[in-house]
């Protein structure tokens, strides 16, 4: 590439990093959610949490270059979701990448949950960065040595949250399948980078947390969720009175106390589980009523419905993040605050200056969460108006393999939190930024020519 070419292709993801990073610049500073002081902690004792996986926590000390600046991490994530729009626009848009990947973060970056999550010092846009480094994975003929690369942020997103480990090959799997028609010649390679990444995923996962906790496993706490899922179905109670009297499990002491929801469920000091010594003490009791769950029709069925009916659920929770707004981030009672005093001191009053934190006005999510609805409700009908009723007007094939991708993508999505942990407007707002994207391809205008 010719130094003049690299130059603006250089400033032109520059710029487009700096767009994105919009709604922390009007913060003033990254956002925090409470898993923050988790990953923070991570970052900077070695704490291996009981409940998230380790590995956003190294991810954070290297981007903020060892607790300079926290800010590094959102550049840094802001710069990965920029760098693939741009290679995404590059596949879909041909004759004019540049324009389309700009009017794409413009559009983003405030209404839908692209700056909110790439600003966010949590693992959660790694979902959306990893979908699109799928679809460069799979999809850009001209890779090469790319899919090398490409597999580092799908690797890194299974490590940072391990829902990853099924979206992002379940994704895959389905972008092979929107292109079958393509011939073995194009699909064999993004097949086989597919196969690897994902045993680099899931063995490298392994091997990984046998390094840094002197064990080799996946998630080690799934049964609590799962266990929760079972609450919030309604499945739990009726399954205990089903199997107590011969089973004798330990959590049939507090059958007529169970709590509301997962939530209280799983954090509670007065839930089962911490009545009964915690999340380790009990994984060898839930997983066998897990295990014993799916094994029987009635209540396999009972889990396929409740997945059903959640998936939809998760689907119309259309609001960027519903716990962006809370007075609790700026009280020493919150681990966000005491992390940052005890990790990254230098930062403390810039974190308290900010705007989540009242330091510039209060942060109302009001008027975001409406611009995200409509961008949201506008980019779905466009989608789906322009895939499924073409006309006459040419478009890129590569434009309509997004479409369907993103389409997708977001279902997969959705239904693999919403089956395995909680409904949350974050599971949908950290990737349905996806589909305004595929809207832009799709409507943008061009000549015919390039609809090859």
């Amino acid at each position: 590439m010719r130094p003049a070419v690299l130059l603006r292709s250089g400033l032109v993801l520059a710029a487009g990093t700096l767009v994105i990073l919009v709604p922390a610049l009007i913060n003033g500073y990254p956002f925090v959610f409470a898993d923050t002081g988790t990953y923070i902690r991570s970052a900077f004792t070695g704490y291996v949490p009981y409940d998230r996986p380790y590995w956003y926590g190294p991810f954070i000390r290297a981007t903020s270059l060892g607790g300079f600046s926290l800010w590094g991490v959102a550049v840094a994530q802001a710069l990965l979701c920029a760098w693939y729009m741009q290679r995404v626009s590059a596949l879909c848009m041909p004759r004019h990448p540049v324009r389309a990947f700009l009017a794409a973060c413009l559009l983003l970056t405030v209404g839908s949950g692209l700056g909110w999550y790439a600003a966010q010092l949590t693992p959660d846009v790694f979902t959306g960065i990893g979908l699109l480094a799928m679809f460069t994975l799979v999809r850009d003929r001209k890779a090469g040595w790319l899919r090398i690369v490409d597999a580092v942020p799908i690797v890194a997103a299974c490590w940072y949250h391990t829902s990853n480990l099924l979206i992002l090959p379940l994704a895959g799997a389905a972008l092979l399948f929107i292109g079958r028609r393509d011939g073995a010649v194009i699909l064999r390679p993004g097949a086989i980078a597919l196969v690897a990444t994902t045993a680099l995923a899931w063995g490298g996962l392994a091997l990984a947390n046998r390094a840094a906790d002197g064990e080799a496993y996946i998630s080690r706490n799934s049964h609590v969720f799962l266990m929760g899922r079972m609450l919030d179905t309604g499945m739990l109670g009726p399954y205990l009175d089903e199997h107590c009297a011969q089973e004798h499990f330990g959590i049939c002491a507090y059958r007529d106390s169970l709590p509301a929801n997962s939530f209280a469920f799983l954090w509670s000091d007065r839930s089962p589980v911490a009545r009964q010594g915690g999340w380790d003490a009990t994984r060898a009791e839930y997983t066998r009523i897990v295990h014993g769950s799916l094994r029987q029709p009635k209540y396999l069925w009972w889990h396929v419905r409740g997945s059903f009916f959640s998936t939809a659920e998760q689907l119309g929770a259309w609001r960027i993040c519903q716990h962006l707004e809370s007075r609790w981030y700026r009280t020493d009672t919150s681990p966000p605050y005491w992390e940052i005093r005890d990790h990254v001191p230098q930062e403390l009053p810039r974190y308290l200056g900010s705007m989540q934190n009242g330091g510039r006005g209060e942060l109302a999510m009001r008027w975001p969460d409406r611009a995200y609805r409509l961008v949201l409700a506008a980019a779905l009908l466009a989608v789906l108006g322009r895939l499924l009723f073409r006309g006459a007007s040419p478009v890129p094939d590569e434009a309509v393999r997004f479409g369907w991708y993103a389409l997708v993508a977001i279902v997969i999505g959705a239904g693999v939190c919403a089956s395995l942990s909680v409904v949350d407007s974050r599971y949908l707002g950290r990737d349905s930024w996806l589909l305004p994207l595929a809207a832009l391809f799709l409507l943008a205008p061009r000549p015919v020519e390039a609809s090859r």
